[in-house]
């Protein structure tokens, strides 16, 4: 639960560092933030994808009550927004956690698996693709390739994104073929943790292991940068189906930590 504890405090503040995020995303989705102890919420009331607007934290510094969700709910309602992921750490979930969401009209979301590598060496992935991080000449197409590989044609989320080789403490890399960008990822280090994201490959180059070169490199940099540990993770396969983007980060070297079902809530 130490290492658990760990990751959700690292995430809690990349979640707060999301509005401190320059360009014009943060206006464009409306964004604001604030804290209640532990937990963070970031209110986007203008994301169309309802993507950015969650809480994070819940359980870290007190248990996780009615009262303290309403608290959060409330504030995020007031925002203007009208959905929210709200991400409780593993094991913190209370007994009434039932009667809790229904009251708040809080239903389950899809479960992933957080995976996690202790720091150590790193083979990197062979690849017929050059991997590198990107400078903000690069941006906007960074960006617009995972919009279109995500198909989440938002301008906020778009902004958001462009704005990421800027942002302190994160890396954006791209997987080049030539000079063709194909695949994008990121890292982000908060407190010796690297968190790894934004995993996304056109559609025409899937297959072909940019992926896992990505995820190698970043690991390997990541722990060259003083990190002792890095994690990521992807959704859970429903039995007797496969995710290759989990299998491909266990086959890498990561191990499962955790499994986190994100709470979504939708007002009524």
């Amino acid at each position: 639960m130490e290492l658990i504890e760990r990751i959700e405090r690292a995430e809690t503040e990349l979640v707060w560092s999301f509005g401190d995020i320059s360009g014009p995303g943060p206006a464009l989705l409306g964004l604001t933030r604030r804290r209640f102890g532990s937990v963070v919420a970031l209110a986007a009331p203008r994301d169309t994808l309802s993507f950015w607007s969650q809480a994070i934290g819940f359980g870290l510094d007190r248990p996780v009550t009615s009262a303290v969700i309403g608290e959060v709910l409330d504030h995020l309602e007031a925002a203007g927004c009208t959905t929210a992921a709200l991400s409780i750490m593993p094991g913190a979930l209370p007994p009434d956690w039932d009667a809790i969401a229904t009251s708040y009209g809080i239903t389950a979301g899809q479960t992933t698996v957080q995976v996690a590598r202790t720091a150590g060496p790193v083979e990197q992935a062979p690849s017929d693709f050059r991997i590198a991080p990107i400078g903000p000449q690069h941006a906007e197409a960074w960006a617009q390739l995972q919009v279109d590989a995500y198909g989440m044609p938002d301008a906020g989320f778009r902004a958001m994104l462009a704005a990421y080789p800027d942002w302190p403490g994160t890396t954006a890399y791209a997987a080049w073929d030539g000079d063709t960008m194909v695949a994008t990822g990121s890292l982000h280090i908060v407190n010796g943790v690297g968190r790894l994201r934004s995993g996304a490959t056109h559609p025409a180059y899937r297959g072909r292991g940019a992926q896992s070169a990505l995820l190698t490199r970043r690991t390997a940099d990541a722990f060259a940068q003083g990190c002792d540990l890095v994690t990521t993770g992807s959704y859970k396969p429903a039995p007797g189906q496969h995710n290759p983007s989990l299998a491909n980060m266990l086959r890498l070297g990561f191990e499962p930590l955790a499994e986190r079902t994100p709470q979504i809530w939708r007002l009524s």
